[in-house]
């Protein structure tokens, strides 16, 4: 790319993607060789890219987002904004790196692609954490599956449980966890949440959770209704993750 783009770039704020996937490569704490092996092109093909000699073909940012959490069309972009290692925004110090997001912070995260939240509502943030809520459809304790929209209602009796899923589905990078906790909405109406603590780094799906009535009176659940809160922690480098393991059935013969 002509070094006059690439300072048009700069002067409007943002990267090109070779620029980019070279922060992300030091945000994640990995070099060349690493990105190298994880998405198993060669070491010339990552150097083309990070130095924008080459674009980012759509096999390759398929590899990039299972590298990195972003999705493969976020990887097909022609510029990125800017993220600094320090930045002031609404007179607060931002820092990528440590410490838990707040409210601004985790829709700043949203709106960069760095967090999938799908569907996200700004109105479930809270000043820490976000709202999940309830998804379309239950598993009784007698393990029938039931629709939920909406405008539909299920009555869940005293010592009445049931198992649910989020609306959202979240995806987290590789440098993220998540961690899971109740909300008072849910206690005040006499309802335990049980879900994972921890979501780890790289997940990709809706949250699993079980709801048991512990009070003495029946509860309407309703599609759309927040059940439980997540918030986001950025590690200081991507964990080592291990390889899955091959089946059986997968053997060579």
């Amino acid at each position: 790319m002509p070094a006059d783009r690439r300072r048009n770039r700069a002067a409007k704020g943002e990267m090109t993607p070779g620029q980019h996937l070279r922060s992300e490569i030091e945000r994640l704490g990995l070099d060349q060789v690493a990105v190298r092996k994880a998405t198993g092109v060669s070491r010339q093909t990552i150097n083309n890219i990070v130095n924008d000699r080459q674009a980012i073909s759509r096999a390759m940012a398929g590899k990039l987002a299972r590298l990195t959490g972003h999705s493969a069309d976020y990887w097909l972009r022609a510029s990125f904004a800017q993220r600094p290692e320090r930045a002031t925004k609404r007179g607060r110090d931002v820092r990528p790196l440590g410490g838990l997001l707040v409210n601004f912070q985790i829709a700043q995260a949203i709106k960069d692609g760095v967090i999938g939240v799908e569907p996200f509502n700004e109105a479930n943030l809270r000043p820490a954490s976000m709202d999940l809520t309830l998804g379309d459809r239950l598993i009784t304790d007698q393990g029938k599956t039931l629709g939920l929209g909406d405008r539909q209602r299920f009555t869940l009796k005293a010592n009445g449980m049931v198992n649910v899923r989020t609306r959202e589905r979240i995806t987290l990078p590789h440098d993220y966890i998540g961690r899971v906790g109740d909300i008072d909405s849910m206690a005040r109406l006499g309802l335990l949440t049980a879900a994972a603590l921890q979501i780890a780094p790289g997940f990709d799906d809706h949250l699993q959770v079980c709801i048991f009535n512990s009070g003495k009176r029946t509860v309407e659940l309703r599609g759309g209704m927040p059940i439980v809160c997540l918030e986001l922690i950025p590690l200081s480098a991507a964990p080592v993750m291990a390889k899955p393991k091959r089946s059986l059935g997968s053997r060579r013969q």
